[in-house]
This record gives structure tokens, C-alpha cells and sequence, in this order.
């Protein structure tokens, strides 16, 4: 046993020395590496200062000026704005800005701006970034779409305020923005019509009475702005007899089948009879020229030879053919000079005697009498309103037209004209001098 102890003891040793020049090589690895930490460390706590002070070197945004109610003070968020820009898609928007192009306070004009834009907190970001956000909200509710055309208007408040350049990095912003959702706008760039003054933040620009909205209909015309004839449908009576179930045209041409006569005598029609014979033209009488004279009842004298006159071998002299008397021509023997052959009865001219009838069945177009046809309104279906005398519809004398009944802020006797806004006094535009 002490043998074995004997020979353990100095592997012992070894071990420890081994263990102690791990030691003393770990502790010189960290040192050195906590030198080089050391040396590293300034930068870095530089950097670490920089990148928190960042955030914290803008406020964060407190929102609009409000009044003592909790509503948005108007007349101090224009007073503190230079400018005004107005983003149309269908969404209507509006951002007041300052000299610094922050945005002070973000009026949604209509419904659609309402549901696109609820989530953003437009004070205190950039006119860029507000630009930026907008479009993708727009973007993501489906309201900007491929070859989507985006308005920009800007209205100028203070003179202080660069309207080109706004209008440019807007142009820019929304372009960079659509460009990144894979999409392509038409970017509309343009001064407010009216410069130098914003949209009536009473009205938001339609110029209209704000009161208006809770009036009842007119009374009257149940507000539809007209009164109309009692009697009559559209200046016109339905026809009594017929219901107005008619038609303008007396007669029709239909297709029938009937039973047609005929002359057994010459073939034709008996409706016939009446129109004109062809070859008589209706008289009954024909004539055929005679075959040996053409019509003429004269005939080539043979005696002369047609010239009328004959050479006396006696005297010498040429006197007028006796046979013809001078005219070259005899009497024709054949139609006894009548230029004509047989009784001078038409062939084809037939009175149609009514023993010579025949029946035959036939389908044909033929124009009759139109059912539809009413001769109490002579196929128009309707009357003239006697009433009215045709005129149907008059402006409603108690609305004037408008179709409300007026309330008492809009009449002419209370504070504007009627259905006038009071503020920007119907033209959509006011001046902010007039509201500071």
C-alpha cells in the first residue's frame, strides 16, 4: 500500500501545475480581451448616445390645438398653418402645415377618408411621411389602384410657404410609395382655384347650409321640388275606349288566305275590272291594223308606180295618175280603206259577266284594318290633359324648388340666404384673415 501511495503523489503534483497553467492562460485571454472591450467601449457608448437621442430630439406629437369643449380649434390651426395640401383620390384629404411642412392637423373631407385614414395620427409628421402613409392606407383599403389618378391641390396661407416645392416632394413621394407596392398612379399636380384661401371648414366646400340636413321635406311636394297635375300623367289622359292600348297606324299589311274570284271568260281577277286594259286601255276597242295597207287603207298604186304620175306618149306630157289622183296610193280592197281588220272589239278587255266565275284559294299580303286602332284617340292612346293643358310639372311655390322646407338660420330673413352656408357664403372657400 504505500508503494501504490507513494507513486500517486507525484502525478498529483503534475496535475496541479497543469491546472494552474490553464488558470494563468485563461486569465491572460481575458485580460487582453477585456483590454480590447475597453478600448472598443467609447464608440460604442458615443453611438449608443446618438441613436437615443434621436427620438427624443423631436416632441412627440401633442395633436391640434382644441377648444375648452375638446373639439378641434379651427381658427388656431389655420392661424398656425402656411399652407394647406389637399390629397384626392377618392378619399378626400386635407393637411395643415406649418413653415416647417409639419403637419398640424389632418382634416378628413368625406366618408371614404374617414374609413381609410382613422389610424393615422397626422400631427407632427412631415408632410413626406404623412404623404407616405396616406397613400399606403389607400393602397391597403383598395381606394388607389393601378392608373389611379391622385390630386394634389395647395393652398398658399402665408407667403413664407413654398408651394412648388411642396407640391414636388408630394408628386415624389407618392410616386416612390405606389412604385413600392408594384403599382403605377397619375399624379395631378395643381393650384387651389381659389389661391389664398382654404376650404370652408364649416361646409367643407359645398357651399350649402349646414342646418339644411336636419329640415323635413316640403310639405307640399313631399320633396321632390315640383307639384304635378292630379289628373293627368305627364300632361295626358289615357285614352277612355281603348286603355291606351293602341297603336298609331290604321291599317296594317298581314298575310291571308282567301278566296279569290276569277273570269272564267279571260282568266284575270274580277277585282280587276276596274284597272286599265293594257291594250285598250280600258275602252273595249282595239283595232289590228290592216295586214295588206299597215293601217294606212292605202295601198301602192300599181298603175303609176307609186309616183303619182303618168307620161302621155301622145302629147309628151306627164299628167297626175288617173288610178290614184296623183298620191301614188289606191284604196286598199282588203279593209275597204279602214286601215283595220275584224269587228274592233279588245281581245283582252273583258266586263266579266257574272254567269263566268271561278273560285280559287290564295295566301297573300294584304292591308287591313289594324285592330289595335282606336279612332276615338285616333291611335295615339291618349289625351292632352285639359287641366294642365300638357303642363305636368310647375316649381313648388312653397320650396321654391329646392325640395326642404327652409329652416331658420336659412331664410331670408335669418342669418344667410337660404341654403347659403353662412361662413363661406356659398362660394366653398373662405379667406383666413376672415376667421382669425
Amino acid at each position: 500500500m504505500k508503494k501504490e501511495v507513494q507513486t500517486r503523489r507525484p502525478l498529483s503534483c503534475r496535475r496541479v501545475i497543469s491546472v494552474l497553467t490553464v488558470i494563468l492562460l485563461l486569465c491572460s485571454t481575458l485580460m487582453a480581451c477585456s483590454k480590447k472591450a475597453s478600448d472598443e467601449d467609447p464608440p460604442d457608448q458615443s453611438a449608443a448616445v446618438t441613436s437615443e437621442a434621436k427620438p427624443t430630439a423631436t416632441a412627440a406629437p401633442t395633436g391640434p390645438p382644441k377648444t375648452a369643449s375638446g373639439e378641434t380649434n379651427m381658427q388656431a390651426v389655420i392661424k398656425l398653418s402656411t399652407a394647406v395640401v389637399y390629397l384626392t383620390i377618392n378619399p378626400e384629404l386635407a393637411l395643415y402645415v406649418d413653415e416647417n411642412n409639419i403637419v398640424i392637423y389632418g382634416d378628413c373631407l368625406n366618408d371614404d377618408a374617414i374609413a381609410a385614414y382613422s389610424d393615422i395620427n397626422f400631427s407632427g409628421m412631415s408632410i413626406e411621411e404623412c404623404t407616405k402613409q396616406v397613400i399606403e392606407a389607400a393602397i391597403e383599403h383598395e381606394y388607389l389602384t393601378e392608373n389611379k389618378e391622385v390630386k394634389v391641390d395647395v393652398a398658399v396661407l402665408d407667403s413664407s410657404a413654398d408651394s412648388s416645392a411642396i407640391k414636388e416632394k408630394t408628386q415624389e413621394v407618392v410616386n416612390e410609395t405606389a412604385t413600392q407596392h408594384e403599382i403605377t398612379v397619375n399624379v395631378v399636380t395643381a393650384e387651389l382655384e381659389q389661391p389664398g384661401k382654404v376650404l370652408c371648414p364649416d361646409c367643407l366646400g359645398s357651399g350649402k347650409c349646414i342646418y339644411c340636413d336636419t329640415c323635413g321635406p316640403c310639405e307640399l311636394c313631399f320633396g321632390k321640388g315640383a307639384t304635378f297635375c292630379e289628373f293627368c300623367d305627364e300632361g295626358y289622359i289615357t285614352c277612355y275606349s281603348c286603355g291606351g292600348n293602341t297603336e298609331s297606324e290604321q291599317f296594317i299589311v298581314a298575310t291571308v288566305t282567301e278566296e279569290v274570284e276569277y273570269c272564267a271568260r279571260c282568266g284575270h281577277k274580277r277585282s280587276e275590272k276596274d284597272a286599265p286594259c293594257p291594250l285598250c286601255n280600258g275602252t273595249g276597242q282595239y283595232f289590228n291594223p290592216c295586214h295588206m295597207c299597215g293601217g294606212l287603207g292605202r295601198t301602192f298604186c300599181t298603175e303609176c308606180g307609186g309616183t303619182g304620175k303618168k307620161f302621155l306618149d301622145k302629147t309628151k306630157e306627164t299628167v297626175n295618175c288617173e288610178r290614184c289622183d296623183g298620191t301614188g296610193k289606191k284604196h286598199c280592197n282588203e279593209c275597204n280603206g279602214t286601215g283595220h281588220e275584224g269587228d274592233g272589239s279588245c281581245e283582252i278587255y273583258c266586263h266579266h259577266p257574272g254567269d263566268k266565275v271561278e273560285y280559287r284559294t290564295e295566301t297573300f299580303e294584304k292591308e287591313i284594318d289594324n285592330p289595335n286602332w282606336c279612332p276615338a284617340c285616333q291611335g295615339q292612346g291618349k289625351f292632352l290633359c285639359n287641366v294642365c293643358g300638357g303642363h305636368y310639372t310647375d316649381t313648388c311655390p312653397a320650396c321654391e324648388g329646392t325640395g326642404v322646407t327652409p329652416c331658420g338660420m336659412c331664410t331670408e330673413q335669418g342669418a344667410h340666404k337660404k341654403g347659403v352656408c353662412s361662413m363661406c357664403f356659398g362660394t366653398g372657400y373662405i379667406d383666413p384673415k376672415d376667421i382669425q
